[in-house]
Protein backbone atom coordinates (compact mmCIF):
# COMPACT_ATOMS: atom_id res chain seq x y z
CA UNK A 1 0.00 0.00 0.00
CA UNK A 2 1.34 3.15 -1.00
CA UNK A 3 2.04 5.98 1.53
CA UNK A 4 -0.64 8.33 0.17
CA UNK A 5 -2.90 5.77 0.02
CA UNK A 6 -2.17 5.00 4.21
CA UNK A 7 -2.05 9.11 4.50
CA UNK A 8 -5.81 9.02 3.17
CA UNK A 9 -7.45 6.07 4.98
CA UNK A 10 -6.39 7.09 8.10
CA UNK A 11 -7.93 11.12 7.68
CA UNK A 12 -11.40 9.33 6.60
CA UNK A 13 -13.44 8.13 8.95
CA UNK A 14 -13.81 4.46 9.16
CA UNK A 15 -16.50 2.34 10.67
CA UNK A 16 -15.44 -0.17 13.13
CA UNK A 17 -17.58 -2.40 10.93
CA UNK A 18 -15.44 -2.12 8.48
CA UNK A 19 -11.85 -2.08 9.97
CA UNK A 20 -13.00 -5.91 11.49
CA UNK A 21 -13.96 -6.16 7.74
CA UNK A 22 -10.62 -5.39 6.62
CA UNK A 23 -8.35 -7.28 9.83
CA UNK A 24 -10.28 -10.55 8.65
CA UNK A 25 -9.69 -10.13 4.68
CA UNK A 26 -6.38 -9.54 5.51
CA UNK A 27 -6.12 -11.99 7.85
CA UNK A 28 -7.54 -14.26 5.24
CA UNK A 29 -5.10 -13.01 2.14
CA UNK A 30 -1.82 -13.90 4.83
CA UNK A 31 -2.72 -17.49 5.63
CA UNK A 32 -3.44 -17.99 1.83
CA UNK A 33 -0.79 -16.92 0.93
CA UNK A 34 1.36 -18.76 4.29
CA UNK A 35 -0.06 -21.59 2.84
CA UNK A 36 1.12 -21.49 -1.09
CA UNK A 37 4.63 -20.46 0.21
CA UNK A 38 4.84 -23.81 2.85
CA UNK A 39 3.08 -25.95 -0.05
CA UNK A 40 6.09 -24.85 -2.57
CA UNK A 41 8.46 -25.35 -0.04
CA UNK A 42 7.31 -28.84 0.89
CA UNK A 43 7.57 -29.80 -2.73
CA UNK A 44 10.68 -28.93 -3.34
CA UNK A 45 12.21 -30.34 0.24
CA UNK A 46 10.26 -33.45 -1.65
CA UNK A 47 12.01 -33.40 -4.64
CA UNK A 48 15.51 -33.03 -2.92
CA UNK A 49 14.91 -35.57 -0.47
CA UNK A 50 16.57 -38.31 -0.98
CA UNK A 51 15.45 -40.94 1.52
CA UNK A 52 12.22 -41.35 3.44
CA UNK A 53 13.47 -39.59 6.47
CA UNK A 54 14.22 -36.46 4.41
CA UNK A 55 10.48 -36.50 3.12
CA UNK A 56 8.90 -37.54 6.27
CA UNK A 57 11.08 -34.03 7.41
CA UNK A 58 9.48 -32.18 4.77
CA UNK A 59 5.78 -33.53 5.78
CA UNK A 60 6.66 -32.28 9.30
CA UNK A 61 7.89 -28.91 8.31
CA UNK A 62 4.73 -28.08 6.16
CA UNK A 63 2.59 -29.57 8.75
CA UNK A 64 3.89 -27.24 11.31
CA UNK A 65 4.21 -23.93 8.84
CA UNK A 66 0.48 -24.48 8.13
CA UNK A 67 -0.31 -25.01 12.10
CA UNK A 68 1.55 -21.34 12.17
CA UNK A 69 -0.59 -19.63 10.07
CA UNK A 70 -3.66 -20.62 10.97
CA UNK A 71 -2.19 -19.57 14.70
CA UNK A 72 -1.24 -16.58 13.24
CA UNK A 73 -4.80 -16.26 11.37
CA UNK A 74 -6.54 -16.97 14.23
CA UNK A 75 -4.52 -14.82 16.72
CA UNK A 76 -5.28 -11.50 13.95
CA UNK A 77 -8.95 -12.08 13.77
CA UNK A 78 -9.25 -12.57 17.34
CA UNK A 79 -7.63 -9.32 17.82
CA UNK A 80 -9.74 -7.74 15.59
CA UNK A 81 -13.29 -8.67 16.91
CA UNK A 82 -11.98 -7.57 20.45
CA UNK A 83 -11.20 -3.97 18.98
CA UNK A 84 -14.73 -4.00 17.20
CA UNK A 85 -16.82 -5.50 20.70
CA UNK A 86 -14.88 -3.03 22.91
CA UNK A 87 -15.54 -0.03 20.35
CA UNK A 88 -19.62 -1.67 20.00
CA UNK A 89 -19.69 -1.88 23.58
CA UNK A 90 -18.87 2.06 23.94
CA UNK A 91 -20.64 3.25 21.32
CA UNK A 92 -23.80 1.45 22.61
CA UNK A 93 -23.09 2.86 26.33
CA UNK A 94 -22.48 6.43 24.36
CA UNK A 95 -25.91 5.89 22.68
CA UNK A 96 -27.65 4.99 25.95
CA UNK A 97 -26.12 7.85 27.59
CA UNK A 98 -27.09 10.28 24.77
CA UNK A 99 -30.49 8.90 25.07
CA UNK A 100 -30.83 10.04 28.73
CA UNK A 101 -29.71 12.92 28.77
CA UNK A 102 -31.98 14.03 25.95
CA UNK A 103 -34.99 12.38 28.37
CA UNK A 104 -33.66 14.90 31.03
CA UNK A 105 -33.85 17.65 28.88
CA UNK A 106 -37.13 16.48 27.49
CA UNK A 107 -38.60 16.51 31.44
CA UNK A 108 -37.19 19.63 32.27
CA UNK A 109 -38.01 21.37 28.97
CA UNK A 110 -41.78 20.01 29.94
CA UNK A 111 -41.60 21.06 33.53
CA UNK A 112 -40.47 24.73 32.18
CA UNK A 113 -43.41 24.82 29.76
CA UNK A 114 -45.67 23.55 32.23
CA UNK A 115 -44.71 26.42 34.79
CA UNK A 116 -44.70 29.52 32.32
CA UNK A 117 -47.78 28.26 30.99
CA UNK A 118 -49.26 28.24 34.71
CA UNK A 119 -47.59 31.47 35.22
CA UNK A 120 -49.13 33.04 32.14
CA UNK A 121 -52.50 31.52 32.53
CA UNK A 122 -52.60 33.37 36.20
CA UNK A 123 -50.90 36.82 34.68
CA UNK A 124 -53.80 36.61 31.73
CA UNK A 125 -56.62 36.05 34.46
CA UNK A 126 -55.51 39.06 36.68
CA UNK A 127 -55.24 41.40 33.82
CA UNK A 128 -58.35 40.67 32.18
CA UNK A 129 -60.21 40.91 35.67
CA UNK A 130 -58.48 44.16 36.51
CA UNK A 131 -59.24 45.42 32.50
CA UNK A 132 -61.54 48.40 32.60
CA UNK A 133 -62.09 48.30 28.79
CA UNK A 134 -62.31 45.74 25.93
CA UNK A 135 -58.88 46.95 25.09
CA UNK A 136 -56.98 46.17 27.90
CA UNK A 137 -58.80 43.08 27.39
CA UNK A 138 -57.08 42.35 23.94
CA UNK A 139 -53.77 43.12 25.23
CA UNK A 140 -53.90 40.97 28.10
CA UNK A 141 -55.10 38.25 25.42
CA UNK A 142 -52.36 39.13 23.10
CA UNK A 143 -49.62 39.61 26.33
CA UNK A 144 -50.91 35.90 26.88
CA UNK A 145 -50.46 34.60 23.51
CA UNK A 146 -47.25 35.88 23.65
CA UNK A 147 -46.00 34.22 26.26
CA UNK A 148 -47.54 31.07 25.78
CA UNK A 149 -45.84 31.08 22.35
CA UNK A 150 -42.46 32.22 24.38
CA UNK A 151 -42.56 29.13 26.70
CA UNK A 152 -43.27 26.69 23.59
CA UNK A 153 -40.14 28.40 22.14
CA UNK A 154 -38.13 27.55 25.23
CA UNK A 155 -39.45 24.21 25.04
CA UNK A 156 -38.52 23.62 21.66
CA UNK A 157 -35.27 25.11 22.02
CA UNK A 158 -34.20 23.23 25.62
CA UNK A 159 -34.91 20.04 23.49
CA UNK A 160 -33.27 20.22 20.33
CA UNK A 161 -30.07 21.31 22.49
CA UNK A 162 -27.54 19.23 22.14
CA UNK A 163 -25.52 18.48 25.01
Amino acid sequence: MAKEELDAKTKTPVSPRELMSEAFDRAQKTHKEAKRQADIVREEAKKLAVDKQAKKDADKAYGDAVKQAKKDYDTTTGEAQRAFTINYEQSLKDRQEAIAKSGERIDRGQKAYGEAKKQADLVHREAKDKAVDKHAKKEATKAHKYAIKQAQKDYDEAVEKRE
